[in-house]
């Protein structure tokens, strides 16, 4: 498949070796995982000097949520404790001026906020740093800065649950709404209750428990269900620029009782749907409201029929361990993670960046390899493998499991395994594939042995 180039992208000729590293300087990531070890690689490979912070709100079970290759050389690790000062110290004392603070994963959002702070680097300040992790917080930030939310009540008690319920819109139909953790990540732990019971008994599952990223939740977000198409809007800002890098639609669908499982996205260009433009406008003004200067953000909007409505803010990488990077730096020339580091480092070539993607070099979309059964993997369906490597439009792949392994049943963002990243010139093209990837999928790549009885899934 042959893709035409654009006129103008950044130039990283200088900076892809450590002969074009000027200073010494080291450079901060607070959780590098998931795609924030994407972000460490980026910078490694540049030639910078990086330490890795582990924040008090990382569990260790976390800590090892990296793909394979991308282990970099440290200058160090530090473990923050209960205070912040004594890890600046030790980042001090590891040699060499700091140059940035950066945060690789959700669990790190806050401790990077107070370590930029700490160590006097730039960044957005700790004023506002509570709403950049709690949902319900940004949420009602958004709302003071006149843009449209959804509807929201912050539950700690059964008696929150009810004064929620009461307020829902009377003769709505079919009744709906989501109950999440109101510091969670992925879709973990989010339900999409059909009726003021299965509101009650939602909470009641998640009062009190602990989230993927290990975090007790005290209080549990209610909030109206947003009934129109989801994106993600992907952004880096540099000293208050915001620059959309990305703008990718959602394709989430209920599967074997989950109510909100990833099958896949779209990567898509301003001008290829009309609410785009405002949309865009809309997150613009979500981020200056929740105090964003510098670096990557991921958020999430609902296109309603009043509007864009913010579903999330997270004040970080797109996450997903970064499997989508392909598709961006084929379609794009560029990607958030290395927007991110430009932003910081080179910012030449952040200016070279348009303000959002408004040709793209190919058509992109990611296709996610899910399970409906737990078990054992018992064999490989070699057949339907081949048939989704020979489409036009296969890009690569990411598919970590194999025969032996213990795979489990897909029910969120946390249970997929894996993803076929298809990219093609031909729209079209591109469409006819990604329905054909996700009929292989649904057919199943796995003989799965789930409890004894052999089960042929993906």
């Amino acid at each position: 498949m042959a893709h035409t180039a654009p006129d103008e992208l950044p130039d990283r000729s200088l900076s892809n070796s450590p002969a074009s590293v000027i200073d010494g300087g080291l450079i901060v990531i607070v959780d590098p995982i998931s795609t924030g070890a994407c972000l460490a690689k980026d910078l490694d490979n540049r030639g910078y000097r990086i330490v890795r912070v582990w924040s008090d709100g990382c569990p260790d079970q976390v800590k090892a949520h990296t793909m394979k290759g991308m282990e970099v050389t440290w200058v160090g690790t530090v473990q923050v404790g209960t205070e912040v000062g004594e890890a600046a110290s030790a980042i001090r004392k590891l040699g060499g001026p700091i140059k940035d603070v950066l945060v690789g994963c959700e669990t790190g959002v806050r401790c990077c906020d107070l370590l930029a702070a700490a160590l006097g680097c730039r960044g957005n300040g700790v004023a506002l740093s509570e709403l950049r992790r709690n949902k319900y917080e940004q949420i009602e930030a958004v709302r003071a800065a006149g843009l449209d939310a959804p509807l929201q009540v912050l539950a700690a008690s059964t008696a929150d649950v009810e004064a929620f319920l009461a307020g829902q819109p009377h003769g709505a139909s079919p009744f709906k709404a989501v109950v999440k953790p109101v510091e969670g990540a992925g879709s973990d732990g989010v339900s999409i209750c059909d009726s003021p019971d299965a509101v009650r008994a939602a909470f009641g599952r998640l009062e009190g428990t602990r989230n993927v990223l290990g975090l007790v939740n005290y209080e549990v977000l209610l909030q109206e269900y947003l009934r129109g198409d989801e994106y993600v809007v992907d952004t880096c800002s540099m000293d208050g620029v915001h620059k959309v890098v990305a703008i990718w639609k959602y394709d989430k669908r209920s599967f074997y009782g989950a109510p909100v499982v990833y099958f896949g996205m779209r990567l898509l260009q301003l001008d290829a749907e009309p609410a785009l433009s405002g949309m865009v406008a809309y997150v613009e003004g979500v981020l200056d409201a929740m105090g964003i200067r510098w670096g990557a953000m991921h958020t999430e909007v609902k296109l309603e029929e009043r509007g864009p409505v913010l579903v999330e803010v997270n004040c970080r990488l797109h996450g997903g361990e970064g499997i989508w990077l392909p598709i961006s730096q084929l379609c794009l020339g560029y990607t958030q993670v290395s927007a991110m580091a430009d932003a910081y480092l080179r910012p030449t070539a952040f200016d070279v960046i348009p303000a959002a993607p408004t040709a793209l070099r190919a058509h992109g979309a990611w296709v996610t390899v899910r399970a409906r059964a737990s078990g054992t993997i018992r064999a490989m369906i070699t057949e339907r493998l081949e048939m989704l490597r020979e489409l036009a439009s296969y890009l690569d792949e990411y598919l970590p499991l194999g025969v032996g392994d213990t795979i489990a049943m897909t029910v969120d963002a946390c249970t997929i395994h894996g993803c076929f990243n298809l990219a093609h010139s031909d729209a079209a093209q591109l469409e006819a594939d990604y329905a054909l990837a996700q009929g292989l999928v649904e057919e199943g790549l796995f003989d799965i042995d789930a409890t004894g009885a052999a089960v042929t899934t993906a």
